[in-house]
């Protein structure tokens, strides 16, 4: 048995600030324990596999990636969806295209509308500046300086395509935004992505790697937690398994776990936080009778629009997807609810085998209204949870998204894509527009943006407060994308590390550490 004055449990997008930012205090003792493998312990070929960012999709179902499933999904006309989660230190930002998308002001105020006070966008921002070290200067509040890079996309010579993306865009009658996490987040732009000088910026390289430089903090990577340790309704510690024997970890002050959206309710529910009905048929002893753990659980969604090009594609040497529009489905709509990224690339295997010089518009839906659960599947902490994201469970997520299906083809039949595209490979003939909701109920898969299912909130279902402390529990938070009340309209990785940057904050001020 060890002791430390805080544990962290996951050293993913979150859990690496969060351990990164307390071990700034000289004084304390902290532990980061990561299920997967330290990177450094990897192979030279899948190192610089991460590092290259425009090969991210060797990864997926790679030796870094859990590789979750759903459930089969109603909405989906019963089809599992694959959920990629990344397996080594630096967590899914190792996994992820690199978008750096804050999400829209209207999101956060909306959190703070909603029972968490303290989340409004204007609170935000200087924990979003905090970790930013933006290249440029296309958005007044960007942060400068911060830990984890931030390179525009278009200043790094994009691919021609990318361009006439932007154009059609134009043609359509969508107005330019310089920067999507500035004043306008509607309309077509360049993506601002986690990169430097050409490499994948993550979160390990950002936060983990010069924080381990500093004797307070202890990484123990292979090191998967099977359930937490309570005295009464106190977390005081970490039971983990490594190198197959089972140990323990004690932590005299607080325990963070942050685990993501899969595996921190989970984590709660093994240990005896959560819906006291769910656990009993488990015979595991409930400690907080928390009916939110695993509830409110989503995801954004979407389908693919793939074009044979009739110009050679140059090959790409960012992360694929450089430009991108955020747009509303109806006016009404106070942040967009579509995204739709081109990609310089045919975007599925199957159609990529016989059309190699192939492009791809991914329409995604980022206000999606659907709600799903995370839950036990047995007792052995090793077996993965049962994961229902509930896709296009509600009939207005399904028209939309075909919408989003229908603009995309708008887009490459306008002027400026004439002569560069041959035709349309898929949806294809078979798929007229009245048969677009049929389409992406058969096509359309996860955003892997997955969310909320230890919702932060003043309400019975909230499973942390605005401060992200774990409800009913002493000396316990969580903090990574599983907080979020709602996700955010757009890429979420920003606003996880925003979590962890808030996260660090709250526990150094309750506990009057400088």
């Amino acid at each position: 048995m060890s002791e430390f004055d805080f544990i962290v449990v996951g050293a993913g997008s979150a859990g690496t600030v969060v351990a990164s930012r307390l071990s700034e205090i000289s004084s304390a003792k902290v532990l980061v324990l990561e299920a997967g493998k330290d990177k450094r312990e990897l192979s030279p070929d899948m190192i610089d596999r991460i590092d290259n960012p425009s090969i991210w999709f060797t990864l997926l179902r790679s030796e870094i990636d859990w590789g979750y499933s759903s459930v089969p999904q109603p909405g989906l006309g019963g089809r599992v969806t694959y959920e990629p989660r990344g397996k080594v230190t630096g967590g899914t930002s190792n996994l992820y295209l690199m978008m750096h998308i804050r999400g829209h002001e209207s999101d956060y105020d909306n959190w703070a509308y909603n029972g968490c006070p303290g989340w409004s966008y204007a609170d935000c921002v200087p924990y979003f500046q905090k970790h930013e070290d933006q290249e440029d200067f296309t958005s007044p509040s960007a942060g400068h300086g911060g830990m984890l890079s931030v390179e525009n996309a278009g200043q790094h010579g994009p691919n021609p395509y990318s361009e006439t993306f932007l154009e059609a865009c134009e043609e359509l009658g969508y107005p330019s935004t310089a920067d999507f996490n500035g004043p306008d987040m509607v309309g077509a732009g360049w993506h601002h992505i986690n990169t430097k000088k050409g490499k994948r910026h993550s979160m390990e390289d950002a936060y983990l790697l010069p924080a381990l430089a500093r004797p307070n903090l202890t990484l123990r990577s292979n090191s998967f937690a099977t359930r937490l340790i309570f005295q009464g309704t106190r977390c005081v510690g970490v039971e983990y398994e490594h190198d197959g024997a089972l140990k323990t970890a004690m932590a005299t002050t607080e325990v963070i776990v942050c685990n993501g959206a899969l595996e921190s309710p989970k984590l709660l529910l093994l240990s005896g936080v959560g819906s006291a009905r769910q656990l009993k048929p488990f015979a595991i002893p409930c400690v907080a009778d928390l009916p939110g753990v695993g509830e409110n659980f989503h995801n954004h969604v979407l389908t693919g629009v793939i074009a044979e090009a009739s110009e050679d594609v140059p090959a790409g040497r960012q992360n694929l997807s450089e430009a991108a529009l955020f747009c509303k489905s109806d006016p009404g709509w106070l942040a967009p609810d579509l995204q739709l990224g081109f990609v310089h690339v045919p975007l599925d295997v199957i159609i990529g085998q016989g059309h190699p010089n192939s492009v791809t518009i991914l329409p995604g839906l980022v206000r999606p209204l659907s709600r799903g659960w995370v839950r036990l599947a047995s007792i052995n902490p090793h077996e993965k949870p049962l994961v229902n994201p509930n896709y296009l469970g509600c009939e207005s997520d399904a028209t939309r998204l075909a919408q989003a299906v229908q603009l995309s083809r708008d887009i490459f039949a306008t002027k400026a894509f004439a002569g560069k595209i041959k035709g349309e490979l898929k949806p294809g003939p078979d798929f007229s527009k009245n048969d677009l909701v049929d389409y992406v109920r058969k096509t359309a898969d996860s955003y892997h943006h997955q969310a909320g299912s230890c919702k932060m909130g003043l309400d019975d279902m909230a499973v942390v407060d605005p401060r992200l402390r774990v409800r009913g529990i002493t000396g316990l938070r969580v903090a990574d994308a599983s907080v979020m009340p709602q996700v955010q309209s757009g890429n979420c990785h920003a606003g996880i590390a925003m979590i962890g940057e808030r996260c660090a904050d709250f526990i150094k001020a309750e506990h009057g550490l400088k």
